[in-house]
């Protein structure tokens, strides 16, 4: 049976939920979900809030070919789940969401891992900090 995948960049919330009971799988011993949720901080500085934004249409092709690393990387997975939010998130709604399941954990924690560290860093999505004070700022650029 071949694995199931989801990729998805989103404006509305993330069903973490939905995420959980889909890469749940019989031969799968191990189903890890990692959520990036929004927090109150970001270097030394009080966060009102997050703006997401994407380049959509490579985000989500980025996505899938990330699932593919995955499966590729982790041939036991059985399944992958990759969304990610885009729009205004308030503190603690969750931005991201990385599910795998495989027969054992060791395959489900590394994979998932990998996931989401090649998310931040190749996935065409970006991150603007509303501070408390009335300030902004994008990560990343000076």
């Amino acid at each position: 049976m071949p694995a199931r995948v989801h990729t998805r960049i989103l404006a509305e919330p993330l069903r973490v939920e939905e995420a959980h009971a889909f890469v749940q799988d019989p031969a799968s011993g191990a189903a890890v979900v990692f959520t990036g949720v929004v927090r109150d901080h970001a270097d030394g500085r009080a966060v009102a809030g997050l703006v997401y934004e994407a380049w959509e249409e490579r985000a989500e092709a980025q996505l899938a070919g990330l699932a593919r690393r995955l499966l590729d990387g982790w041939p036991p997975l059985r399944a992958v789940w990759l969304e990610h939010r885009v729009g205004e998130l308030a503190i603690g709604e969750t931005a991201v969401v990385v599910a795998v399941s495989a027969p054992h954990r060791d395959a489900a924690f590394e994979a998932a891992r990998f996931g989401i560290e090649q998310l931040k860093a190749t996935v065409p999505i970006w991150k603007q900090e509303h501070w408390v004070d009335g300030g902004v700022h994008w990560p990343g650029t000076t």
